[in-house]
């Protein structure tokens, strides 16, 4: 089992990002330019590195239990799950504005229409 721990300048610059990302991330929030989901899973992309970084005995417990040989592919595997959460979600976004679009374009050509 690979034991290495992450070196000085991993930690920091891995913790710089995570820091930096949520307080982004944070302040969106705030402002209302997200909701609380998307602050969630926007996270996990500061959040995932970090975790396996910070605590490399959890990589190492997850190279156990999943028998895949590097920790890494394991932390990309999920992040690229997070990933496709947020496509899937904004896809079902775009489909319920493209209704409501098509929905209200009618009711103005009706309202038009009857006031002719």
């Amino acid at each position: 089992m690979n034991t290495h721990l992450p070196t000085l300048p991993t930690l920091i610059v891995v913790g710089l990002f995570a820091i930096l990302y949520l307080t982004f991330l944070i302040r969106k929030t705030i402002r209302g330019e997200l909701d609380l989901y998307d602050l969630l899973m926007l996270s996990m992309v500061a959040l995932m590195p970090a975790l396996f970084v910070f605590f490399p005995s959890l990589s190492q417990l997850v190279v156990a239990i999943t028998g895949v040989a590097f920790p890494f592919v394991i932390m990309f595997g999920m992040l690229f799950l997070v990933v496709f959460l947020i496509v899937h979600r904004l896809t079902v976004k775009i489909h319920r504005l493209e209704m409501l679009n098509r929905r209200l374009v009618q009711e103005v050509s009706l309202l038009q229409h009857l006031c002719k």
